[in-house]
């Protein structure tokens, strides 16, 4: 008799946020409070479901934004039903403006050359200089629904990401 041992490694689900019409981008700190409605994309946000451990994040810009910035939230629902959020990182982006950038939902948008953490706790890859653009992950484990809130300080502009379940 004989033991065996087999691996499974699970399949990765990876993901543009938005199809169809690129969402637009908050002005402004859209306030997140405990609510008794589920969070939904939608004013400068993208919500998706909670992942295996963690998310990684690539964020795309149109040119016209000017250091953006990214909160991503996690909601729980207690028993009551209550959806709490909580925030899991908040990064600041430069957005990379020497790339000819890559159309996305029939806008051309730009990645992020750089990406810094400013609260929370995510890893980053930036890629300034190096032409790959730059992304983010973030332990999302426990969450039920993960919100990305994008925000830019001067106008609305389009955006959107690609999101990968690691």
């Amino acid at each position: 008799m004989s033991n065996h041992v087999s691996l499974v490694t699970d399949g990765f689900s990876h993901y543009l946020g938005v199809k169809g019409t690129n969402p637009t981008s908050a002005t402004t700190v859209v306030n997140k409070y405990a609510t008794t409605t589920a969070p939904s994309t939608g004013s400068g946000s993208i919500v998706v479901p909670g992942s295996k451990n963690y998310l990684k994040i690539h964020p795309w810009w149109t040119s016209a934004a000017n250091t953006p910035v990214i909160r991503v939230i996690g909601w729980s629902q207690d028993a009551d039903a209550l959806w709490i959020p909580h925030l899991l990182a908040y990064v600041t982006c430069t957005v990379d403006t020497s790339s000819t950038g890559t159309t996305i939902n029939t806008a051309t948008l730009k990645t992020c050359a750089t990406i810094t953490v400013a609260a929370g706790d995510a890893k980053t890859s930036s890629s300034s200089g190096l032409n790959t653009g730059s992304w983010l992950m973030v332990d999302t484990a426990g969450f039920k629904l993960v919100e990305v809130a994008f925000k830019t300080t001067t106008t609305a502009v389009a955006f959107n990401a690609h999101f990968g379940e690691i």
